[in-house]
């Protein structure tokens, strides 16, 4: 016998009042569960586990308000050890004492940047971060950087940067040199590759975050995202697939003021579209998407490409 239980259910059967009412009925059906699992007599192990992860989801809502969803195209145990790890995280996260990276290091020793030599620098830093990993912390860098400033950001910002002082076994902790230094070059770079990377796939869709909420024609008619995307679905669908592609990015600008910014990436795009008839049609032009900072994030407000139009 299957059982299976949904937030819906409950708030079907009772009216809800307020955020308290909503956490006593929640509490009163993750008792009910409990207790239907206890008697359980089912002995298949896939249909356990989806039970035990009806409770772990009724677990997260009612201890700390957090929203989840079912994930039915998820293997149960899988699902089952990620809830676990998100009620672990944060349980411990709420109990947790605040302190830097630097105190949950233990106070290492270290040089200061300036009294390493530029021979010793690269040891130096591959000491500092064989120290990070032993407390599970990474420091991922997505651009290029000497060693030196790599060694310095982690001394000199990270180590004072406020740490939670809490690990679930197993899980590692990755700060980001450029959510603290910002490398727009590099934004507006990765936000062109999976533009072209979504076209070439003919993936583009609603849910592209790197297209902007609206887009900006040359005559001043904004259209909103949705229409642009159906423009483009119309535009794949006279294809079967884009074959050959090719391309470089050899032009990428911004400009930044207190409101947020503009920029740009151009080059050249190249690929083969596919009929439905068998016949080719060979797409190759220069290519320039046009960006907005907004929100932290640059998103693509407008696009001049091969094979698109408006």
């Amino acid at each position: 016998m299957a059982y299976s239980l949904s937030t819906q259910l409950v708030c079907d059967k009772y009216t809800i009042f307020n955020f308290r009412d909503l956490i006593i009925l929640l509490k009163l059906a993750l008792t009910k569960i409990e207790i239907m699992s206890d008697h359980l007599e089912n002995n298949d192990q896939e249909e356990n586990l989806r039970m035990e992860n009806e409770i772990l989801r009724l677990k997260l809502m009612a201890e700390l308000g957090g929203e989840t969803h079912s994930m039915a195209d998820i293997d149960p145990e899988i699902e089952n050890q990620f809830l676990k790890q998100v009620l672990a995280f944060e349980h411990g996260y709420a109990n947790a004492k605040r302190t830097t990276v630097y105190e949950s290091l233990g106070k290492p020793d270290f040089k200061k940047p300036a009294e390493i030599s530029d021979e010793l620098i690269g040891p130096e830093l591959q000491a500092i971060t064989a120290l990070l990993l032993k407390s599970n912390i990474e420091v991922d860098f997505l651009a290029e950087y000497d060693d030196r400033t790599k060694y310095a950001f982690i001394t000199e910002e990270l180590f004072d940067h406020e740490a939670n002082g809490f690990m679930v076994p197993g899980m590692t902790m990755h700060y980001i040199y450029e959510e603290f230094h910002p490398n727009h070059k590099l934004d507006i770079e990765n936000r062109a590759t999976e533009f072209l990377s979504h076209w070439f796939k003919q993936t583009l869709n609603e849910h592209s975050w790197e297209l902007a909420p609206h887009f900006i024609l040359p005559d001043r008619i904004i259209l909103p995202k949705n229409e642009v995307i159906a423009k483009i679905k119309n535009i794949f669908d006279a294809y079967t697939e884009f074959i050959h592609e090719k391309y470089e990015i050899n032009d990428v600008g911004f400009q930044l003021d207190e409101n947020g910014g503009l920029g740009h990436a151009g080059g050249f795009a190249g690929y083969v579209g596919v009929l439905e008839n068998g016949e080719n049609r060979v797409f190759v032009d220069p290519f320039k998407l046009y960006m907005e900072f907004d929100g932290g994030s640059w998103h693509i407000f407008y696009a001049v490409f091969p094979g698109l139009v408006y």
